[in-house]
């Protein structure tokens, strides 16, 4: 057993209860996403951060490479600016490209709006949140045509954006981990319609989704009184995935990658209430063995999408506050 699953303390009070008050309502994965979307977006206005200001916020548009419908799409983007930031014109500024999680299926800019606030504002960088298509509308590999094509137009439109092209980063939480992890395996990118350009400069992943095939103990463990259960996986991964066979494919699976040694500067946050643990720590380990610069930071009393309750748990506001700060303290000599 891994050492800080041994020394794993009892999930927070709070996170508890708000776990226990969804475990009273009609299950989540029996809702068709078109309804589970509005509802994670209630989810986050009522539990989650209080809203901040920051230096600015500016929208764009995202032309796609991959209109699967015949018709030209563009993806919306958002870009967090810390106060001063903005106006530097010298053009310094570190960022990072952020992927919002929800298995794929739902989950926006919307619903993590505030938490990227809180991003911009502690870690004084420039975030940069990607608004990409959904499954089942849009399943496999949509999503990671998007995460791709939206990397690569912000590394050419640097000078815009007013960031540092050498200095460009991605994250994500859940799925957007999952997402952020594949902008830089470039080995894995050979068979899709759309490649990186660059790799990043570094990667910040919260909490992951990085195997879907659910062989693990949390994933068998944690399946009531939080906010995603192993039941609620299987449901982003019916949606997602166009077979079930396809679940062992490392565009999938990450974990399953053969070689991930090119991988760039990584931060991994674990969590010790997640049906994701147990891969997550596994792939901590394999980061480790391929050599890879590896910031691992656990928080054993925090459940999977802690960042949505830190309105009602201390706890989750003081790690989301502190998870931001660590994004400073990681990428400061990047």
């Amino acid at each position: 057993m891994h050492e800080l699953i041994k020394q794993s303390l009892k999930l927070e009070k709070r996170q508890r209860l708000v776990g226990r008050a969804l475990s009273v309502l009609p299950p989540l994965y029996c809702l068709p996403p078109k309804l589970f979307r509005p509802l994670f977006l209630m989810m986050d206005r009522l539990l989650g951060l209080n809203k901040i200001n920051v230096g600015k916020v500016v929208n764009y548009k995202v032309p796609t490479t991959s209109n699967i419908s015949g018709k030209p799409h563009q993806l919306n983007i958002r870009a967090y600016y810390p106060l001063g930031k903005k106006n530097d014109t010298s053009i310094n500024v570190k960022s990072m490209v952020y992927f919002h999680g929800g298995g794929c299926v739902i989950g926006s800019i919307a619903t993590h709006d505030r938490f990227c606030r809180y991003l911009a504002h502690y870690s004084n960088m420039v975030i940069i949140s990607v608004d990409y298509r959904l499954a089942p509308e849009f399943k496999f590999p949509i999503p990671i045509y998007d995460a791709i094509d939206a990397w690569n137009w912000v590394n050419s439109h640097c000078q815009l954006l007013n960031i540092d092209d050498n200095n460009i980063g991605v994250g994500g939480d859940s799925a957007g981990g999952y997402l952020a992890c594949l902008i830089g395996l470039t080995n894995l990118q050979t068979e899709l319609a759309v490649k990186s350009v660059k790799a990043p400069s570094f990667q910040f992943l919260m909490y992951p989704m990085l195997d879907l095939q659910g062989k693990t103990e949390s994933y068998n463990k944690f399946n009531k009184h939080l906010i995603l259960t192993g039941q609620l996986v299987d449901y982003f991964k019916v949606h997602y995935v166009n077979k079930y066979d396809d679940v062992a494919l490392p565009l999938i699976s990450p974990l399953q990658t053969v070689d991930i040694s090119i991988s760039p500067k990584t931060f991994l946050l674990t969590l010790g209430y997640d049906p994701l643990r147990d891969d997550e720590l596994a792939y901590a380990e394999k980061l480790k063995k391929a050599g890879v610069e590896l910031k691992h930071e656990h928080y054993s009393d925090c459940m999977h999408g802690f960042i949505s309750v830190a309105r009602v748990s201390s706890t989750a506001r003081k790690a989301t506050e502190s998870l931001a700060i660590s994004l400073k303290k990681f990428v400061i000599n990047n």
